[in-house]
């Protein structure tokens, strides 16, 4: 069977990317940009973890994490050009990213885990009340249904992740 490359990047995803020929405004556009450098950084982040902590059900979770962002970011990174305004919600994603970002530089350091640890829950949730915002006020619909698929896997896995985060121990100081 041949395969041009849009199908060889298609198998490969699983999808053709989002919106891959739908036209975009320079704010869809910048939306886009914002939630794939969340997607990025996140992804960075939880592949880091997973290899710092030693519970094995929270080393899943954040592998999981990390395959759920990487796949994100792969499919947003075919529709990411420049961009133009930023509105609350961005600002919101680039304030998550940078945080995803600072941990993932400091996540060696066994006294900064407890506090990450403690941090991420309500993080995950303003990432996700943030891409639910910012999936809302976008037009196209093949964008609107590919961001709302990673709002709901992100909701999942950070549903499964709040009870591992709540018992865990407290940080030897």
């Amino acid at each position: 069977m041949n395969y041009d490359s849009s199908d060889k990047r298609r198998n490969v995803m699983g999808h053709s990317g989002i919106a891959q020929s739908a036209k975009l405004s320079a704010d869809e556009v910048s939306s886009l940009q914002a939630a794939y450098s969340v997607c990025s950084a996140a992804e960075q982040f939880f592949r880091y973890a997973a290899t710092q902590v030693a519970n094995s059900n929270l080393r899943y979770k954040f592998l999981q994490l990390t395959k759920l962002h990487l796949n994100a970011a792969q499919r947003l990174a075919q529709t990411c050009a420049t961009a133009d305004t930023i509105s609350q919600q961005r600002s919101t994603l680039s304030t998550v990213k940078s945080w995803y970002q600072h941990q993932a530089a400091t996540l060696a350091e066994q006294s900064t885990q407890h506090t990450m640890l403690a941090e991420l829950a309500a993080l995950l949730q303003q990432q996700i009340r943030s891409l639910r915002q910012l999936t809302a006020g976008l037009h196209n619909r093949e964008i609107k249904i590919e961001l709302a698929q990673l709002v709901a896997e992100l909701q999942i896995c950070s549903d499964q992740l709040q009870p591992l985060l709540k018992v865990l121990p407290p940080s030897r100081k």
